[in-house]
This record gives structure tokens, C-alpha cells and sequence, in this order.
């Protein structure tokens, strides 16, 4: 009987998905439309964000402060926030559209914070926890954009090792196993017909990343490096402004002594550090696997620049020029 069961719940997951996407974004479109009693928003909850390139160990990072007893976590609620913005739908999970990932204050709409607060804030009414943690790693891409909306956030910022990172995502694309019913062209990492990659090179380019070489750009590893690139470029010109409300720390460091990183994390985001919730955190981590060597050929700007971040970081593998 178990052996049938498995194929039968594999072969509805698609249609599954499908149905859990549409069912939040009406919710979500539902809540904009009711939500409308914006007094439990005068002493709404301040706001923390995670944000990074993607598989640089956010999930981890995030599960440990959604476990805290003092914050409200969501995790990676694009339902949310396209409803906030439909530009910021890059997947295409609802709708054909071109979105945008490079955003700031110039892409905040008529009514976008107050889409956001009544999405947002809402979530914290009648709740004593002390602060709202959200982690899309995509919104490293949109941090003026959030400034906008809420106003005084902090940030937390986590980087990986960019030759991992690539082969991560590359894996991931390359895979392709997560399945959405009536979205045949979707890949899992790229997005329906590669929206999410042609909103990446359409706006990198616009703002001077490469523009040369990006727009020659054809495998898995180095449009997955252009985006781990681009995504620092972009943490990088927003430091200064955040100032003391910009925490960053690396994966190694983390899991190299994540009690001690938990305990400046949570004086960063003025939390407690209860010793049951750090026993409980220290005791989920595991080892890191021994990284086995990994290569990753770039164009010569790009290669450049990538090397620059792997030794700002101290990580030990570097990019090697692609050659004609």
C-alpha cells in the first residue's frame, strides 16, 4: 500500500501547488480589500529583513529566528508581496507579466505602503511578540524599495561562498523537480520561460552590471553568477545609508559558532537571547560536508569582480577567465 502512495501523492503535488498559490493570493487580495481598520497599525511591530542571494543558507538562518519566542516569521511570502506589487511576480507564479527585481523608492506605486500595511502590519495585531522577521532572499535586490515602504527596517545580510552558491542554484535549475499544474514552462529557479532570469539580465543591465557580458550569458553557473554578483553590488551601495542598521555575517562564520553569531544577532535586532532557544538552535546544526572543489568559469569583468568578493570574504574558491 506505501509503495502505491508514494507515486499517487507525487503526481498530485502539481495540482496541489497550484491550488495553494491561487488560494494565497486571493487571500492576500482579500485581506487589501478588508482590511481597512488601520488603528492596530499605530503601534505596528518593527520590522527585520533577511535578504541574500539565494542558496546562501537564509532558510536556516530564518527558521532559528522564526523559533524565537519574541519574533513573527514569514517566510518567503511572494503571494504577499505581489499582491503589494504585481512588477514583483519574477517567477510569473500568477500571471505573465515582466517583473522587476532591481527596485527603490522610484517603483513604490499609489497605495503600495498602504498594500503593505494592511498585508503586513495586519499580521501583528493582538500579538506581544517585538519584532516582525521576513526572509525573501530576492528583496536584497529591493532594499530602496523597502525603505520606502517600512521605514527604519533593519537588515540582515548572509553570504556563501559564491563558486557553492553557483553550483547550488545550477543544481537546482538543471533538476528542475518542482512541479506547478498549468505552468509547464516553469523552472524552478528561472521562472516561467525564464522570467525571472530575463527581469535579472533586463535589469542588471539597465543599471551598468555588465552589460557586455551579460547579455551573453547562456549556462546555468554563469547567469547563477551574474545574479550572486549583482545581488552583492547591490547590498554594497546600500551599507552606508543603513548604517547601523546593516548586520552581515558569512555561512561559514555561522556555522562555525552559531551560538555566539545567534547572541550578536539577537543584540542587533534588540531580542533576548533565552539559553533554551539557543540550546535548542546550537543542537539543529550540523556539520557542514567537507566542500569538495568546485570550478566555475566566468567572463573577464565578471571573473574579476567575483574574485575581488571571494577574497573580501576569505572564501578559498576563485573564478577562472572564460576563454573565446
Amino acid at each position: 500500500m506505501m509503495n502505491l502512495a508514494l507515486p499517487l501523492l507525487e503526481a498530485i503535488k502539481p495540482s496541489a501547488r497550484a491550488l495553494k498559490y491561487f488560494s494565497l493570493r486571493s487571500l492576500a487580495e482579500w485581506k487589501i480589500r478588508t482590511n481597512r481598520d488601520r488603528c492596530h497599525f499605530l503601534n505596528p511591530l518593527p520590522f527585520a529583513f533577511i535578504v541574500s542571494c539565494g542558496r546562501s543558507g537564509t532558510t536556516i538562518l530564518g527558521d532559528f529566528l522564526g523559533s524565537h519566542p519574541q519574533v513573527k516569521y514569514l517566510y518567503e511570502p511572494y503571494y504577499l508581496w505581489t499582491a503589494i506589487d504585481r512588477q514583483m511576480d519574477v517567477h510569473n507564479l500568477f500571471e505573465r507579466i515582466d517583473g522587476r527585481l532591481l527596485m527603490d523608492d522610484r517603483h513604490v506605486g499609489e497605495g503600495s505602503r498602504e498594500r503593505f500595511d494592511r498585508l503586513f502590519r495586519s499580521q501583528s495585531k493582538g500579538d506581544r511578540s517585538r519584532l516582525f522577521v521576513e526572509k525573501t532572499p530576492l528583496n536584497a535586490l529591493r532594499i530602496g524599495y523597502l525603505e520606502a515602504i517600512a521605514p527604519g527596517a533593519k537588515f540582515v545580510h548572509l553570504v556563501r561562498d559564491g563558486v557553492q552558491v553557483c553550483h547550488s542554484i545550477a543544481r537546482l535549475a538543471t533538476e528542475n523537480e518542482y512541479k506547478i499544474a498549468g505552468k509547464p514552462a516553469l523552472n524552478q529557479w528561472w521562472g516561467v520561460d525564464s522570467s525571472k532570469w530575463k527581469a535579472l539580465q533586463r535589469n542588471g543591465i539597465e543599471a551598468g552590471y555588465y552589460p557586455e557580458e551579460a547579455i551573453a550569458l547562456d549556462s546555468d553557473l554563469e547567469k547563477a553568477a551574474y545574479e550572486w554578483l549583482v545581488t552583492l553590488h547591490e547590498i554594497d551601495r546600500w551599507r552606508e545609508p543603513l548604517g547601523d542598521r546593516f548586520y552581515e555575517l558569512t555561512y561559514s562564520q555561522f556555522l562555525d559558532n552559531p551560538r555566539s553569531h545567534l547572541q550578536q544577532l539577537c543584540t542587533f535586532l534588540e531580542l533576548d537571547s533565552p539559553r533554551s532557544w539557543l540550546d535548542e538552535a546550537v543542537a539543529r546544526i550540523r556539520s557542514p560536508k567537507t566542500p569538495q572543489q568546485l570550478h566555475l568559469k566566468l567572463p573577464p569583468a565578471m571573473a574579476r569582480a567575483f574574485d575581488d568578493y571571494q577574497k573580501r570574504y576569505q572564501f578559498a574558491n576563485l573564478a577562472e577567465v572564460k576563454t573565446e
